[in-house]
């Protein structure tokens, strides 16, 4: 009776002892990680899951066999070695057999986001097209109404000039998007060095970003590749920074360092500008959200209420300086006011920012 067994990928038809290295459980994943990220993108060779449907994976294990080999998987491994926990995945539809997916699978795949509960978002494509589809869910889901607050890592194709990516960068002037540069180089099972599109590198900053403190900023923080497409000189990068654009340094010694985490916005206020202190303009509105909404609506406006719902604010303020989320608030800003059923709370407080410069001035003298 011929033997007729499948096993690490090819058919065994003989007697024997035959072993495969399982390595999928070698990815680090941070877990409790502190924002869930989402990748948009196509199943991989072999993957079970399809279009339609987003699902959760914080075991890279359980990935592969459910997304396959390919960029997607490889876009969430990335993310997982830079700090990431859980990683939401939605598929784009792919238009036929042979032909890739068309905006319109790109759409539904991101439409299946809108009730779902993450932070950032890591497109794996490099057309411009489809980022500003991104962009548009982002805004409308992070709106006053929808109160879903999220943003994108963006990475562009490989060889694109700095001309190139300055550009691109001027199509999407937001503070929820963040452009990444240069293509990373990955090496493959032979050792060879390939350039792998941007969105790797975008998403090992996403993984940052989701794995470390909201006040903590991503700038001069290591990612993990076998070297970059392009070395970027001073001038080239002080062009990007002008441009919004986040670039990433060759460090003799060091390594390969985030220059500075700026978001696209071309806004001099830093709380549009700063990944880190627009993250916790977020954070700390939705904290408050949360906490007033759940507390108190629905329930009876007595006497004294206003009383009470000042000292809760007071409270929450405490607890943001505590947590380093601001360095301090104006006591005498905090107010709240009744008008009817209706309830406004005021204050005025300091973000925390980041440490982006020294300047130091040494005098000598005989």
């Amino acid at each position: 009776m011929a033997i007729n067994i499948s096993f690490g990928g090819t058919t065994i038809k003989r007697p024997g002892a035959y072993s495969q290295v399982d390595s999928s459980n070698m990815i680090p994943v941070t877990l409790g990680a502190l924002k869930t990220l989402a990748v948009i993108g196509r199943a991989g060779t072999g993957g079970t899951l399809t279009a339609g449907q987003v699902a959760y994976f914080n075991n890279p294990k359980d990935a592969t066999a459910a997304i396959g080999t390919g960029d997607t998987l490889d876009v969430m491994n990335v993310a997982w070695r830079h700090g990431a926990d859980l990683i939401a995945v939605s598929i784009v539809a792919a238009a036929d057999a042979t032909a890739g997916p068309t905006d319109a699978e790109w759409q539904t795949a991101i439409d299946l986001l809108q009730p779902e509960d993450v932070a950032g978002i890591i497109p794996v494509t490099t057309k411009a097209a489809i980022w500003a589809k991104i962009d548009t869910h982002i805004s409308f889901m992070s709106n006053t109404k929808n109160r879903k607050r999220r943003r994108a890592f963006y990475g562009h194709a490989v060889g694109a000039t700095v001309s190139e990516i300055t550009a691109m960068a001027a199509t999407l002037p937001t503070e929820r998007g963040m452009l990444v540069t240069p293509c990373p180089l990955v090496a493959d099972s032979d050792g060879n060095k390939v350039a792998k599109p941007g969105y790797y590198m975008a998403a090992a900053v996403a993984g940052l970003w989701a794995g470390q403190d909201s006040q903590e900023p991503v700038t001069y923080k290591l990612v993990k590749f076998d070297g970059l497409q392009k070395v970027y000189i001073g001038l080239e990068i002080e062009t990007l920074l002008e441009a919004h654009v986040s670039p990433i340094e060759q460090v003799k010694n060091v390594g390969f360092r985030i220059v500075q985490g700026v978001t696209l916005s071309p806004s001099a206020d830093l709380t549009k500008a700063e990944l880190s202190v627009s993250t916790l303009k977020d954070d700390m509105s939705a904290d408050l959200e949360n906490y007033f909404e759940s507390t108190y609506v629905g329930k009876a406006a007595v006497a004294g209420i206003a009383t009470t719902i000042y000292n809760d604010l007071v409270s929450r303020l405490q607890a943001f300086r505590k947590q380093n989320w601001i360095t301090e608030y104006d006591p005498d800003s905090v107010r709240v006011t009744q008008n009817g059923t209706v309830f406004s709370l005021e204050w005025l407080g300091k973000p925390t920012l980041p440490i982006n410069n020294f300047l130091m001035t040494n005098h000598f003298t005989l």
